[in-house]
């Protein structure tokens, strides 16, 4: 139960982080389907941690770097209220 919560309070922290990293002006680009065993081997030897996502970090190449936001479903069509 300690390990469910641990992960699921990492992935909250994980988009504060995420858009920190944006509003400094950054790219952030978070990948899941890593070889998380390798990644741990290379940079958690010990084993005491693990990792849980990794995350691109750099500059935007040019203005054209920065894509509009995708269209979104209207609320109405995508929400139902109890």
């Amino acid at each position: 139960m300690i390990l469910e919560l641990g992960r699921f309070s990492a992935a909250l922290q994980t988009g504060y982080f995420i858009l920190g990293v944006r509003a400094a002006g950054l790219h952030a680009d978070p990948m899941s389907g890593f070889d998380r065993d390798g990644i741990d081997r290379e940079f958690f030897p010990e084993g005491r941690l693990t990792s849980l996502l990794l995350v691109n970090i750099g500059h935007p190449d040019g203005e054209d770097s920065w894509r509009e936001r995708q269209a979104r479903l209207p609320g109405d069509g995508a929400l139902r209220w109890a």
